[in-house]
């Protein structure tokens, strides 16, 4: 799936370039302000960690924990244009709650044979709060005709879920339901990020493309993220903490269709692969626990489809 992607993105890049060969206009938006209203779809979406045993035999992972993104966001971008620079802000939060997939919970917890999954279950899981926040600066350095502009900004993500009604099965037999709500699980990353945005005027292509554009923008990140699991299933205040830094790829491939001058259709696919690694942390307050260990992996495939309207003032 992430190779079908990039060949996309790849065809999406190929086109432009063709694009922009002939093309000698201004491409880029004129100074002003216009505002962004949209609707993104997650498709075969998750973020994931897991841990290793700290102790003898060490194996690792010992636990895994795969929790689905897929549900519907609406979002508000508002973009100002000078000269030689733009600025652009954008706020995304979850429509719906309710995922379509099981979150995964796998553990090896044989001591005698580290590498056998011993225990699997699914639970269904919900969404109860999603937050994406991007701010970002690109600036117009070379003249306005020339199709890149390099960007920086930062990105904030948040998800907040629940898992519930699921169903545990054991490598030794046993299988048993579990009803109500099972872990809460929190997650947030922080990325600073630089790239590169590629903008042109489809025109240039066939005919049947006037006034419609794409952009094309590829950017890496470098990521701090944390986790915090409660597992309310489990005796005592049991939670598990991690703290892990990594980094980010982000690839998006947008068309833009101009319906009067103050008004434009937006459609764009963007892609962001998230891994870090760090510390992990335990606590149980009813059995007195509370240490950490360090081989604690997070990552994360978030692959959107958006719907835009562009308003310009």
């Amino acid at each position: 799936m992430f190779k079908q992607r990039v060949v996309l993105v790849s065809l999406t890049l190929y086109v432009c370039l063709l694009g922009s060969v002939a093309s000698s206009q201004e491409i880029y938006p004129q100074p002003g302000f216009s505002s962004r209203f949209g609707l993104a779809k997650l498709l075969n979406s998750f973020t994931s960690y897991q841990f290793p045993n700290p102790f003898p035999p060490q194996q690792d992972p010992l636990s895994r924990l795969e929790f689905p993104i897929d549900q519907w966001f609406a979002g508000l971008t508002s973009v100002y244009v000078a000269p030689s620079w733009e600025l652009k802000g954008q706020i995304w939060t979850n429509l719906n709650r309710e995922s379509s997939l099981m979150m995964q919970d796998s553990d090896w917890d044989d001591d005698a044979a580290p590498n056998q999954k011993t225990i699997f279950s699914e639970s269904k899981c919900r969404l109860n709060r999603g937050m994406l926040v991007d701010i970002s600066c690109s600036l117009g350095i070379l003249p306005n005709s020339f199709l890149v502009r390099p960007i920086g900004g930062y990105r904030y993500q948040h998800f907040f879920f629940t898992t519930h009604d699921g169903f545990q099965a054991a490598l030794s037999g046993d299988a048993f339901e579990l009803p109500g709500d099972g872990i809460d699980f929190r997650q947030s990353f922080h990325h600073g990020y630089i790239g590169g945005i590629y903008r042109t005027n489809l025109g240039m292509v066939s005919p049947l493309l006037a006034q419609t554009y794409a952009e094309f923008q590829a950017d890496y990140a470098l990521v701090v993220a944390k986790n915090e699991d409660l597992h309310l299933l489990r005796s005592g205040d049991h939670v598990t903490m991690d703290n892990t830094r990594g980094h980010c790829w982000h690839i998006s491939a947008a068309w833009e269709f101009l319906f009067t001058n103050d008004v434009r259709g937006r459609v764009t696919g963007d892609f962001k692969r998230l891994v870090t690694d760090g510390d992990h942390r335990l606590k149980n307050s009813l059995f007195a626990l509370d240490f950490s260990f360090g081989g604690s992996h997070v990552w994360s495939d978030q692959f959107s489809l958006l719907g835009e309207v562009v308003c310009s003032f």
